[in-house]
């Protein structure tokens, strides 16, 4: 829009009068117009223009997701907890999300503000279609690129050396990745029930890295069972890893031969590798087990470690200290791990509901971040408290079922039931720039603690 200075209407409608004159002088007005509004480089004006305007609108808000502006405090919220904050600079939403539940969020590895996040349901009664919307910094109005799948979106990764790629799994068992490049909404390879499609839910799509000669594969869990590697050299070709089993209790043992092979299965919910041997994984499953395998033993466990009684929702492997991990379940628990001990060593829990999602922060070895479902999104900091989390934002009646530290900002995202993201400002926590050798000293100190209290 014009304002200000004197020549400014005049200037505006000596535009508009000459574009009118060129389409109407144009012997089909209609044709040329539509010509005009279809064509790629008025597209990218427009997206150019809206980003510019949008931009303006949450200048001060990205400014503080950049650390620029110290994040404001809201005195009507009265003292966080412990000195902690989570302040809501934006929420990424639009017409397309609204109503959807958010199942699962990915950032891109070369573009750290780039988001992609899977809509979808979790219950087989509400199943419908899918969708991932890629949102950016650049327009937190609306999604930069969108995919629309015909079931449930349920997992999400974007490759490391190749970050142009989306692995997607899907409530029906398909594995699809995407180029993210291409203008088109398909993928370049999807699986397929002659190509070992899996026959159930696929929870857990990651990529490993199998040397500078083989490149990347994508490895996926199931509820069926399986935890299945796919190549990409030729199409998309499997080999499972392993097929769960269920891990028979003393009393459950004398009963075993009876039961029927289907039972003896264990459905796969979640996956991590560890960051410094790829060899190595831990699978949660929906019996409450997390077991340790090896791509090396297709036949075996490594370890099972035991303590959950409820589905395992989330395992994610400390990003500061190789042998300690985090799992989060439906019966109310977090738990703090080390790979060489059976039993967990912390046992943390906040609210009396279900754990969606856990996550740790990539620049503090002692904070993670979990989402509940009454309504929680909370920060931990374990040297601090292992009873209550530091930071608790209570966003019911929504429920988030999603959580992300951002890779570059000291910024947490949490989705929710709502089809909503909400991009907060974390502040008031621990922003101490330590060694490594001090990063896996203060875990060390965590892992000591065994539930001792305060």
């Amino acid at each position: 829009t014009m304002r200000g200075g004197k020549g400014s209407k005049g200037t505006g409608s000596d535009a508009l009068s000459a574009v009118e004159t060129l389409v109407g002088e144009a012997p089909d007005a209609e044709k040329a117009a539509n010509q005009i509004l279809g064509s790629g480089k008025f597209k990218k004006a427009l997206t150019a223009m809206e980003r510019i305007v949008v931009q303006n609108v949450y200048h001060e808000q990205q400014l503080k997701y950049r650390d620029f502006i110290a994040a404001e405090v809201d005195p009507s919220k009265g003292p966080g907890t412990r000195g902690g904050r989570l302040e809501e600079l934006w929420v990424y939403s639009c017409d397309l999300s609204e109503g959807r539940n958010v199942c699962c969020m990915a950032w891109n590895k070369l573009q750290p503000d780039v988001l992609a996040v899977g809509y979808g349901e979790f219950e087989f009664t509400q199943q419908g279609d899918g969708l991932v919307l890629f949102w950016s910094l650049k327009n937190p109005e609306y999604p930069q690129k969108v995919y629309k799948t015909e079931c449930s979106v349920t997992s999400l990764a974007f490759a490391e050396k190749s970050p142009n790629l989306l692995a997607v799994g899907l409530y029906d068992g398909t594995v699809a990745v995407y180029d993210v490049r291409k203008e088109e909404d398909k993928p370049v390879l999807e699986s397929s029930y002659t190509g070992g499609k899996h026959s159930d839910c696929v929870w857990e799509v990651r990529w490993i890295d199998k040397g500078s000669e083989r490149g990347e594969a994508l490895v996926s869990v199931s509820s069926d069972g399986r935890v299945t590697q796919w190549s990409m050299s030729k199409g998309l070709e499997y080999t499972d890893l392993i097929k769960l089993k269920r891990v028979a209790t003393h009393k459950k043992a004398a009963n075993t031969k009876n039961e029927a092979f289907i039972s003896r299965m264990a459905s796969g919910m979640c996956s991590d590798f560890n960051p410094k041997d790829q060899s190595l994984y831990i699978v949660g499953t929906e019996e409450g087990t997390i077991h340790k395998c090896s791509i090396s033993y297709n036949e075996q466990y490594l370890e099972t470690y035991s303590g959950h009684t409820g589905p395992v929702y989330k395992v994610v492997w400390s990003p500061f200290l190789s042998s300690a991990f985090l799992s989060c379940s439906a019966d109310w628990a977090i738990k703090l791990w080390h790979q060489d001990s059976e039993f967990a060593m912390l046992t943390m829990q906040s609210s009396a509901d279900y754990v969606a999602d856990i996550q740790w922060s990539p620049r503090v070895s002692t904070i993670y971040a979990s989402v509940t479902g009454d309504g929680y999104v909370c920060i931990w900091d374990m040297s601090i408290s292992t009873l209550d989390p530091i930071v608790t934002e209570k966003i019911s009646p929504r429920k988030p079922s999603c959580i992300r530290f951002s890779p570059n900002s000291n910024v947490v995202v949490a989705g929710d039931n709502s089809g909503r993201v909400a991009v907060y400002k974390l502040s008031g926590i621990d922003e101490t720039q330590y060694s490594i050798d001090e990063q896996v000293a203060r875990l060390d100190k965590a892992l000591a603690a065994k539930d001792a209290p305060e």
